[in-house]
């Protein structure tokens, strides 16, 4: 029963790290899964022509504006007539050597209609985006609507993310693991378990790098995993995929170099020194590079953000991958004088790498969020502060081990051993005094190990995420594209349409007033017309453009002598204003500016009226915005 007691005792520990353990994979694949359709790095700004814009003239290039910069070799953009046949256009360019732009050429001569523009891009960070747009010349019509370019590859993301994971994880246990043995445990070398976890980060490394290297030419061509085979010459020819290729190579070349020097280590005796833990810097810092040079940190001051990264990444790896190793000191090796001297240098190491990480942290921050709104409205924002409460919980539970767990365990092997035949006594004492400090700090470490694997998986995470300024940024502009483009009546005998009949009105009269969507007037094609109105940005208490397109039956432009327009309340007291005439760009396109006075509900009256005397009034209703809202 003894035995049994103290076996159960012993395993004890170990039960609890592997609980830990098991509850940081769980969450940290949970956290991997939730962010899985996490959105693209890039999103669209901006078009010429603007999504749904009528233009009297055929466009000689169609260009559009991303958040990020764009990889040039991996952009597609197609423009797509109205039947859905592809036009011939150029190959895309950067305009004006913005990476964050693209633009293609168009045929000279373009009939009538709306076309379509598809594009799938992928950002120098390596996150494709993909969507559609329209345009019309002369008038709008029917337009294809394609499929997506190709599947959204969002079961690759997630084993992207898992990857990405898998990699964070072997490099901080390869690194703090390495340094916490050169540092203040050379004797480490000698005990399987702390070799083991050298060679386990570094596999795992090389595996999930090697895995991210299969599945990212698929994922970018969306064409899933079975197109793991076909898409790898195209991964590999990315940046990305040439960074991964990279740390393949410096992941050999580390191994080959730590197998020689663990062997001249044991065989000389001789495990620490500036040295060692130089190389083991270098080395990590190499390794480290590899992310950092595919994130934001390589664009821009990247003499100022790759430093940091790099020291973020380097801090993070010394002070989370260096918690399991210690656990292994305090519960499988159980050195009373190695434990003297490897926790209280790793609880000043911790202190430095914590102290790194809430310098580099707060610049990253300031760089990739750059405001409160940023960072209360954005996915990335949201991660970010999930992030910095796990860190804030690893930090309280380091200073509870720091001032309290850590100089009673050195107190407890500061007992003296005594003398003669007090001496087995004293000396039983010291060492139940010290395995029970053992014990209780190595809780407080395996809970800081585990929450330590939940922080990789949100790091994972934001990696994956949009950074908060560009996010915010982004959604701004989608905003003011929504009101600027916002299409009160479409003009396409396919979609929603106002018509009209011209009629000679009744002497004082107002003409025949029309407001009924998806309606065809009764009669003869003869003097039946339909109106299309675009109001741009629609805000109130300030300048807007209102774009009128008349068409016939076709959809071709309809003759008329002037399109007038006022502007009516809705509700009270009905108020107008006087009318005014629009001015004709040609091709039944009409177009002037007005101010609406207050934000709203609101009514166009558009007047029109032909050459004969007939006319015809069209009422569009719409609300006007207030800007920022």
């Amino acid at each position: 029963m003894v035995r049994a007691s103290r076996r159960t005792s012993a395993l004890a520990p170990w039960r609890c790290l592997a609980a830990a353990v098991a509850v940081a994979l769980l969450s940290g694949l949970a956290l991997l899964g939730l962010a899985a359709p996490a959105a693209a790095h890039a999103s669209l700004i901006g078009t010429t022509p603007r999504p749904d814009q009528v233009l009297a003239a055929a466009p000689k290039t169609v260009s559009l504006t991303f958040s990020d910069a764009i990889d040039l070799k991996t952009a597609l953009v197609q423009v797509l007539e109205p039947s859905g046949a592809p036009l011939a256009v150029g190959d895309p360019v950067h305009v004006a050597a913005n990476p964050n732009t693209l633009e293609v050429t168009l045929p000279a001569e373009l009939a009538q209609g709306t076309r379509t523009v598809l594009y799938r891009v992928v950002s120098a960070d390596g996150h494709p985006l993909q969507g559609s747009f329209r345009f019309s010349v002369g008038v709008a019509t029917a337009s294809a609507t394609p499929d997506a370019l190709v599947s959204d590859g969002g079961a690759l993301g997630l084993y992207l993310g898992i990857a990405r994971w898998v990699a964070f994880v072997g490099l901080a246990l390869a690194v703090g693991t390495l340094l916490l043995v050169v540092l203040a445990w050379p004797g480490g070398l000698g005990v399987p378990a702390a070799r083991r976890m050298i060679w386990y980060g570094l596999g795992a490394l090389a595996g999930a790098s090697a895995a991210s290297l299969l599945l990212y030419g698929p994922y970018v061509q969306g064409t899933g995993l079975s197109g793991v085979a076909s898409s790898l010459d195209y991964g590999i020819s990315t940046r990305i995929g040439t960074l991964l290729l990279v740390r393949l190579a410096l992941v050999a070349v580390v191994v080959v170099a730590l197998a020689l020097w663990l062997r001249r280590a044991r065989e000389s005796g001789r495990a620490g020194g500036a040295g060692p833990v130089a190389a083991t810097l270098i080395g990590g810092g190499a390794l480290a590079l590899t992310w950092s040079l595919a994130t934001h940190s390589a664009e821009g001051s990247r003499f100022v953000t790759l430093p940091v990264d790099l020291v973020h990444m380097m801090a993070m790896s010394a002070w989370l991958g260096g918690m399991p190793a210690l656990l292994v000191l305090l519960l499988k090796v159980k050195d009373s004088a190695a434990l003297t001297k490897a926790v209280p240098m790793f609880s000043r190491t911790a202190t430095i790498c914590v102290i790194a990480l809430v310098a580099t942290g707060v610049l990253q921050a300031w760089r990739q969020v750059g405001s409160a709104d940023a960072l209360t409205s954005t996915t990335y924002g949201d991660w970010l502060l999930v992030k910095v409460g796990l860190v804030l919980g690893i930090v309280a539970l380091g200073g509870f081990a720091r001032w309290w767990a850590t100089p009673r365990l050195v107190a407890a092997h500061a007992v003296p051993e005594g003398r003669g035949s007090r001496r087995a006594g004293v000396t039983t004492a010291r060492s139940a005094a010290v395995e029970a400090g053992s014990a209780r700090l190595g809780r407080v470490v395996a809970l800081e190990t585990s929450l330590g694997a939940v922080v990789l998986a949100v790091t994972a995470t934001l990696v994956a995420t949009q950074p908060a300024e560009a996010a915010h940024e982004a959604a701004l502009a989608a905003h003011s594209s929504a009101s600027t483009n916002r299409a009160l009546l479409a003009a396409s005998p396919a979609d929603l349409t106002i018509g009209f009949r011209l009629a000679k009105p009744a002497p004082g009269a107002e003409p025949v007033a029309f407001r009924e969507a998806l309606a065809v007037p009764e009669g003869p094609a003869k003097g039946r017309g339909f109106v299309q109105a675009v109001i741009s940005p629609a805000f109130g208490g300030l300048p807007n453009e209102l774009h009128v397109s008349v068409t016939d039956d076709q959809g071709r432009p309809l003759p008329v002598g002037s399109v007038l327009v006022d502007l009516r309340t809705v509700g009270g007291t009905q108020e107008r204003s006087s009318q005014s005439p629009l001015s004709s760009s040609g091709q039944g396109h009409f177009f002037s500016a007005f101010t609406v006075p207050r934000a709203g509900q609101w009514e166009l009256g558009i007047t029109v009226r032909d050459v004969n005397g007939t006319e015809a009034l069209v009422i569009v209703p719409f609300e006007a915005q207030v800007m920022g809202a």
